[in-house]
């Protein structure tokens, strides 16, 4: 009897665990398949949004925003960092900079997978693309593409190598232009209309360098995918590029002519009238170097119609040049002066504008120099005044035994403080040294202008500009890349020739060993070498020459200045001198600075001058 209970007693039991495993499997399951249809419904939310971003922009925001809220409810931070990366696309594209990058700011703060942290450091760099600051948009997107490279994203890696692409060709450096866009192209087989662009563009920068192989191979190609897809506007695009390379390189006037009748039929066609102007000069320009002038003159004519600035002097000249070949110099003269007029408008305003500029940036940066010696007075008078109030606190209230120990940390402090110093009269020296250059700059511009030499004054607007913008924006770092202070040495000394009636000549090379945008130097230290060459070195000489030489060996960047001038011979006597000349005294305690306090970092100066000229070597050694 007691048997027969206990196993009644335990089916019963039994009965009742497996309702409750039956009951709890079943929540389990209906719990995951709540999650998967929310998961599912997020996804859809972005898919409606993603679609709607062209046509209808509030709708698109809205199911953003909804698809945000949604995983928030559901907690999940992936689907989060998703929704996040699509409005923030939709943000960029109002130009509404700030809200996109709050939204991808708080996406860096998680956890996220690979392929979501690199689109998000990539839309920060369209941010900063379209801000117009080249130096963080390349940062942000080098960034995203070492990520998305570990990742099988390869439809944004191609958008991110892209964009770096861009940035360098915008940027003229058009090797690392040509290097990304390569890489852009060989992972765009996915979609045949992205591989169209990019195969213009990469052409466009195999123009700029001259490697027309690859630019026919390239555009050719292109035009092959275009028809295949009737992408007539990039066709026209393509077909204006092949009638000026044909006209300018190829030296096919026919086919420079088809071509450009091509690329008129088609933007007549698709209503492009605003870039008609080119397109008609470039087929009268084809027919001007056929010496077919009447051909030329009638594509000429309806190339006036509408045009505007440099291209309207462009086609005023090729009218000029049509009717001098035709023997009607009358109306060659006519459009002569037309062309001389345009282009002397156009290079007052630009002069204007120059002078404006600089004149401007002279008076602000001379405003903010005396701040910062002030600022730097009442720091250095601080220090002492603190060091005095630290030395009389310590002897009031410490014991022996507690003064016996401050005096190792006032001891320690005493030398911060003195490196404190040396880095703020580094900075009184810089402050110094930005008003000559500013200075040269203003006084060069107005005393050409009184001359009335106007090409020697747009020549020194430029080389100034560029120079100036170099001092301006790299004074008040301690680095800058080889390419700036390459690009910075070459405006001097094209100022420099124009001074000295192009008595020296001058080369400045980099070695393939140096990374140009990557590889850095202190800023502002190879100009004064280079001004005591041409000073010092080349003074009275006929045939002078300075080489510039950057190249990279064993982990240490090296620049050597030589010139082929009298030379020096280092006495006591002459020190002085030749430090003052050469501002020795500030290079040797930036250098002095920098080995202190820039981690890992060592600067060397070597002199060889003899009778044959001079050699500077300057080596510097980060490890």
């Amino acid at each position: 009897m007691h048997h027969h209970s206990f196993k009644i007693l335990i089916n019963s039991i039994l009965r009742h665990l497996f309702l409750f495993f039956t009951v709890g499997l079943n929540l389990l399951t209906a719990q995951a398949q709540k999650e998967r249809a929310e998961h599912k419904q997020v996804e859809i939310l972005l898919e409606k949004s993603k679609k709607l971003a062209q046509t209808a922009l509030d709708s698109s925001f809205f199911y953003a925003e909804k698809a945000i809220q949604t995983s928030k409810l559901i907690n999940n931070d992936t689907l989060l960092a998703k929704a996040n990366i699509q409005k923030s696309n939709l943000h960029i594209f109002k130009k509404e900079f700030d809200k996109s990058d709050a939204l991808l700011q708080e996406n860096l703060e998680k956890e996220l997978p690979r392929h979501l942290k690199g689109l998000t450091l990539h839309n920060l760099g369209t941010i900063q693309y379209y801000k117009q600051d080249f130096k963080k948009a390349l940062t942000l997107y080098l960034q995203a593409a070492k990520i998305l490279e570990q990742t099988e994203n390869n439809q944004q890696l191609v958008s991110t190598y892209s964009n770096i692409g861009a940035i360098n060709a915008s940027l003229k450096n058009y090797k690392n232009a040509q290097l990304y866009l390569e890489r852009a192209l060989a992972l765009s087989d996915f979609n045949e209309v992205i591989k169209l662009q990019i195969l213009v563009n990469l052409s466009n920068i195999y123009f700029s360098q001259k490697l027309f192989e690859k630019y026919t191979s390239s555009i050719f190609l292109a035009e092959e995918i275009a028809l295949k897809h009737d992408s007539k506007n990039t066709l026209s695009t393509i077909y204006t590029n092949l009638a000026m390379y044909y006209t300018d390189e190829g030296s096919d006037f026919d086919l420079a002519a088809t071509y450009g009748k091509k690329a008129i039929a088609l933007r007549k066609e698709l209503s492009t009238t605003n870039t008609l102007n080119i397109t008609y000069n470039n087929v009268g320009h084809a027919y001007l170097k056929k010496k077919e002038y009447l051909k030329a003159i009638s594509y000429l004519d309806s190339a006036r119609i509408g045009a505007q600035g440099i291209v309207k002097s462009y086609i005023y000249y090729n009218l000029k040049e049509s009717y001098v070949g035709s023997a009607d110099y009358k109306t060659a003269l006519y459009y002569a002066d037309l062309k001389d007029a345009i282009k002397d408008s156009i290079t007052n305003e630009q002069q204007k504008e120059s002078v404006a500029e600089l004149t401007e940036k002279y008076e602000s940066e001379k405003k903010e120099q005396r701040i910062s010696i002030l600022d730097t007075k009442n720091k250095l008078q601080a220090l002492t005044i603190q060091q005095q109030n630290y030395l009389l606190l310590g002897i009031a209230i410490f014991s022996l035994l507690i003064i016996i120990l401050g005096y190792f940390g006032f001891k320690n402090y005493k030398i911060q403080q003195q490196l404190d110093k040396v880095l703020l009269q580094q900075r009184l020296r810089k402050t110094q040294l930005n008003p000559h250059f500013l200075f040269n700059a203003l006084q060069s511009i107005q005393n050409f202008i009184h001359q009335n030499d106007k090409e020697k004054s747009s020549a020194y607007l430029t080389s100034y500009s560029k120079l100036i913008r170099f001092v301006l924006e790299k004074s008040d770092e301690d680095f800058s890349s080889v390419q700036d202070d390459a690009t910075a040495l070459e405006s001097y000394l094209n100022l420099q020739l124009l001074n000295y009636d192009n008595k020296f000549a001058y080369t400045i090379s980099i070695d393939d060993s140096v990374t140009e945008d990557f590889d850095v130097l202190p800023t502002l230290i190879t100009q004064p070498f280079v001004e005591n060459a041409i000073l010092h070195g080349l003074k009275d000489s006929i045939n002078g020459r300075i080489n510039v030489t950057y190249f990279k060996k064993n982990d240490t960047l090296s620049v050597t200045i030589t010139d082929n001038g009298k030379g020096f011979e280092i006495k006591k006597e002459d020190a002085k001198r030749l430090h003052k000349s050469m501002s020795m005294e500030i290079i040797q305690e930036q250098l002095r600075s920098l080995n202190k306090t820039s981690k890992n970092f060592k600067g060397v100066v070597a002199i060889d001058s003899s009778s044959k000229g001079t050699k500077v070597t300057l080596g510097f050694t980060t490890t």
